[in-house]
């Protein structure tokens, strides 16, 4: 094994790494000589740059940058954990004393609204198919009068505002935060 190289263009980003006996750099690329630990250094973390033909660590981004880093990053978990919760299913009361669940995939949000868009000046007899699970977790394809899918559908819009309402709440607690470590302490739970 030779010298370690490490090229770099023009903005001194680290570009690629060379070893002089192994495989030298190509005629016109810009390299300087780095230590074997400064070549681990660099591939065990990104951000090294060349200055003045000198290897520099990277810097570390201010407490400012780094705050708005974690709230972005809790936002988009935040995000994910409440479109999960929405898509998780919902409890109703509309077929009786005892709720039944509906699922809230968006499958069954187009369903829900194709069958409340049906159920619109219906007859109290008219019925059409919903699935939903019983309190065991049974899930049955049921008939549903047009007063019974607007009841779901009622449920439905008041879950799912629920939901987003927590998420409203959790993200203005984000945006308060002053710390990364209040920032990671939101969760959805």
């Amino acid at each position: 094994m030779g010298q370690k190289l490490a090229a770099y263009d023009a903005h001194g980003e680290i570009t690629a790494f060379y070893d002089s006996i192994e495989s030298p750099p190509v005629d016109g690329v810009d390299a300087i000589p780095i230590t074997d630990a400064e070549w681990q250094a660099c591939l065990s973390q990104p951000g090294w740059a060349v200055a003045d033909g000198k290897l520099f660590a990277p810097r570390l981004p201010s407490a400012a940058a780094q705050l708005r880093q974690a709230q972005r990053a809790q936002c988009q978990r935040l995000q994910a954990a409440c479109e999960s919760a929405i898509t998780a299913s919902f409890p109703s009361m509309a077929l009786g004393p005892q709720p039944c669940v509906y699922g809230s995939q968006l499958t069954d949000q187009n369903n829900l609204l194709s069958a409340l868009s049906a159920a619109q000046g219906q007859s109290a007899n008219w019925t059409t198919l919903l699935w939903c699970a019983d309190g065991k977790g049974d899930w049955s394809f049921l008939p549903h009068t047009a007063e019974q899918v607007m009841r779901v559908n009622q449920d439905w819009v008041a879950f799912r505002t629920m939901q987003q309402q927590k998420y409203a709440s959790l993200m203005a607690q984000v945006a308060a935060a002053a710390t990364v470590q209040a920032v990671q302490a939101v969760d959805w739970r």
